[in-house]
């Protein structure tokens, strides 16, 4: 499976207000430094948890053969069920094999295809995210995104546990 970023969010999820706010900075000469920390802080914890924070838009393509134990992909008999990572999902863009559009049903953070493409390569673009702006993300996932920003700026190890029950767990 080939994942892709092609659009980044367009915003944090942190202001630079709510940083130096956060962070008890009163000086501009940290502005370009806190502003590249936020953006280290929210891959952080997307990478952490697994998912997307703000609106993004994601590539993703899959060729076979599948593995069978695959957590991602699975062949339900009449559909083939793939697991969007980077949830939760938004919208599906496109869902292609070559160049052909295929039709595919939406549940949740999956996307059900029809089984006779088991054997092809599949091509997914999609947003995913909580939201375009940083009101839209959940509370916890936005001091998590704060508890990371300290560690960084204070080079101080982190208790991330409050960002466990956004953990994305695939069991094989």
């Amino acid at each position: 499976m080939q994942l892709f970023l092609k659009t980044p969010p367009l915003q944090e999820p942190l202001t630079l207000e709510e940083a130096k706010a956060y962070l008890r900075i009163s000086i501009k000469q940290e502005d370009s430094f806190l502003r590249s920390l936020i953006a280290a802080a929210r891959t952080h914890v997307e990478e952490l948890t697994g998912r997307s924070l703000l609106k993004q838009k994601w590539f993703m393509q899959i060729k076979p053969p599948y593995p069978q134990s695959s957590p991602l992909v699975k062949h339900t008999g009449k559909n083939l069920e793939i697991d969007i990572p980077h949830p939760p999902l938004m919208k599906i863009v496109s869902a292609k094999t070559e160049e052909t559009s295929v039709p595919f049903t939406v549940d949740e953070n999956k996307i059900l295809l029809s089984s006779s493409l088991w054997n092809k390569t599949i091509r997914i673009t999609y947003w995913a995210g909580y939201g375009e702006t940083q009101e839209s993300l959940p509370p916890p996932l936005k001091m998590g995104v704060l508890m990371v920003l300290r560690s960084f700026y204070d080079n101080q190890p982190m208790d991330l546990s409050l960002l466990n029950p956004f953990r994305i767990l695939h069991v094989i």
